[in-house]
């Protein structure tokens, strides 16, 4: 994945075009804060085993920080902040009431025993609760994670507070103030918002998509696009990579993996397991970040990209894409819909009011076919990319709440 450093490229471009003032681009490029911490885990053999935590606020100017809490062994200080920095952005073009936030531990969950994963989970919350909460930071489920590890962490959170935290975290289970529709949300905004720019990337009613990553997201992308008539050629997990030129099914898909634990074997395979290179209109990375640089960028076959991975093209490889002529919809956009659907938690839990499956989708759908076209709108009036614009948008969001509290020229006068 790229760093901060590299990503606050987007926002420097989106500045200059922007005209800001050098106050609102001083604030932006820092995290607002970043904390490390030390989790300390009483292991099953009796041993002490300490993990590496952290939590970034990258900006709070909308309102508090939202963003998920991954546990991976390859997490550090800089992909936290990255990540961070990318959900403020992305907050500020959905026309949230947040800023962007990120929390990672550096754990392979694979490693630990049930009773050692809650305890990481719990750790987490002890060691940085005082960061957490409903006007604060308000975590969610990323890489790893899931409904019962933050059930866990907001268990821990009630205990230390001595009151119900349930609108301190989203993504739990709906039993215990979760939301419908939460674990489909990724994927199928993301659907939406490439259904929302069908015209503007220039998509015929059968065009093929290669997806990259049949995760969560990933196998509810290809289901929606499937079910809207589209084809899916091709689709890879850690197993293998597979094609299939007059389209693949991805509930069937689903199920064999199901039952033989991967997708290799399903269908053909595909050289070298590289989805990049496959005859694909629409390739679609929904896996970790950072799958196309700028040395590999060349090999892309589609003539549209679609992130819904986060920040799956680095810097250079999003610019030489861009420099082909290939479409990319960026993270920001395209994998908006889990954040628009947590939003929608935070609500319910602090209204007290359910919220169904319908409406949360209707909610949902609108808000991402919105989003698309503000971007695709913007992008035309600017002749500019589909990046490019997004930002542009978030970042004139969040510029207008940091000036409304005053710049130089206010002080200056």
């Amino acid at each position: 994945m790229s760093s901060s450093l590299d990503v606050c490229t987007f926002l420097e471009r989106a500045a200059e075009a922007l005209e800001l003032n050098e106050d609102v681009r001083e604030v932006l490029r820092h995290p607002k804060r970043s904390v490390a911490a030390s989790i300390n885990v009483r292991m099953g053999d009796g041993s002490l085993q300490t993990f590496p935590a952290w939590r970034t606020i990258y900006s709070n100017a909308l309102g508090p920080a939202k963003g998920g809490i991954r546990f991976h062994p390859s997490v550090d200080a800089e992909e936290v902040n990255t990540l961070a920095f990318l959900m403020t952005f992305k907050t500020a073009l959905a026309g949230l009431p947040f800023g962007g936030g990120k929390g990672g531990v550096a754990v392979d969950p694979g490693d630990l025993s049930r009773h050692e994963l809650e305890r990481v989970a719990r750790g987490y919350v002890r060691a940085l609760r005082h960061d957490l909460g409903v006007g604060r930071d308000v975590p969610a489920p990323d890489v790893n994670t899931n409904g019962t590890v933050l059930a866990w962490m907001a268990d821990e959170l009630a205990a230390l507070e001595g009151t119900a935290q349930t609108a301190s975290i989203t993504g739990k289970p709906i039993v215990l103030g979760g939301i419908e529709g939460r674990t489909e949300a990724t994927g199928r905004g993301a659907a939406k918002v490439v259904m929302a720019l069908k015209d503007h990337l220039e998509l015929s009613d059968d065009a093929s998509f290669a997806i990259q990553g049949f995760g969560n997201a990933g196998a509810q992308f290809a289901n929606d696009m499937h079910e809207a008539g589209f084809r899916i050629v091709a689709l890879s997990d850690s197993s293998g990579a597979v094609f299939s030129a007059d389209g693949l099914d991805p509930r069937e898909a689903e199920r064999y993996k199901a039952k033989t634990g991967g997708l290799k074997g399903f269908a053909d395979d595909v050289a070298d397991n590289d989805l990049r290179r496959v005859d694909a209109d629409v390739l679609v990375p929904a896996a970790l970040g950072g799958w196309i640089d700028g040395k590999n960028a060349d090999h892309v076959a589609a003539r549209v990209v679609v992130e819904v991975s986060n920040q799956a093209c680095t810097v250079e490889g999003a610019d030489r894409l861009t420099e082909r002529g290939v479409h990319v919809v960026p993270d920001i956009l395209a994998n908006s819909g889990g954040v628009s659907v947590s939003y929608l938690e935070w609500v319910q839990n602090r209204s007290g009011e359910q919220m169904g499956r319908d409406k949360v989708f209707a909610d949902l759908d609108a808000r991402m076919e919105r989003m698309a076209h503000a971007v695709s709108s913007r992008a035309m009036r600017d002749d500019t990319d589909l990046r490019s614009a997004a930002y542009r948008i978030a970042v004139s969001r969040i510029a207008e709440a940091i000036e409304s509290m005053g710049t130089r020229r206010l002080f200056n006068e």
